[in-house]
C-alpha cells in the first residue's frame, strides 16, 4: 500500500546560482560528502546536485513533513547502483520516520532535461 508520494521540480540554474554564491557552505549544508564529491567531478555539477536536491524534497513531501521537525538535508542521501539506478539511504530523522510509520520500501526516480530536474519518491508500507 502507498504511504506517500512526493514530487519535486528544480530549476538547475537556481542550484548553479546557489553554488556560485555560497560554494562549500551550500554543499556542506545540503549534501553528504559522497554526494558533493560525485557531483563536483561531473561536467555539469549543478545538474547532478539539482537532482539530489529534488530527491530530498520529494522524500520530505512523501513523508508528509517537509524539511522540518528535526529532519535535515543530509539525513537523505542519493546513491546509485552499478547500473545507475538511484536509491535513497536514510539517516537520523529520515530513518526514524521510516521505522515509526512501518514504511518497507522507498522508490525514487530522477530525470533532467534542459534547465529542469525532477524527482519522484514513493513510500510503501
Amino acid at each position: 500500500m502507498i504511504y506517500g508520494i512526493g514530487v519535486d521540480l528544480v530549476k538547475i540554474s537556481r542550484i548553479d546560482q546557489s553554488l556560485a554564491r555560497w560554494g562549500d557552505r551550500f554543499l556542506q549544508k545540503v549534501f553528504t560528502p559522497a554526494e558533493a564529491e560525485i557531483c563536483v567531478r561531473r561536467p555539469r555539477p549543478a545538474s547532478c546536485l539539482a537532482l539530489r536536491f529534488a530527491a530530498k524534497e520529494a522524500f520530505s513531501k512523501a513523508a508528509g513533513l517537509g524539511m522540518r521537525n528535526g529532519m535535515y538535508w543530509k539525513d537523505i542521501e542519493v546513491v546509485h547502483n552499478s547500473l545507475g539506478r538511484p536509491s535513497l539511504v536514510l539517516y537520523q530523522k529520515a530513518r526514524e520516520i521510516i521505522e515509526q510509520n512501518g514504511i518497507t520500501n522507498v522508490f525514487v526516480t530522477l530525470t533532467d532535461e534542459a534547465d529542469m530536474g525532477v524527482a519522484v519518491v514513493i513510500l510503501e508500507v
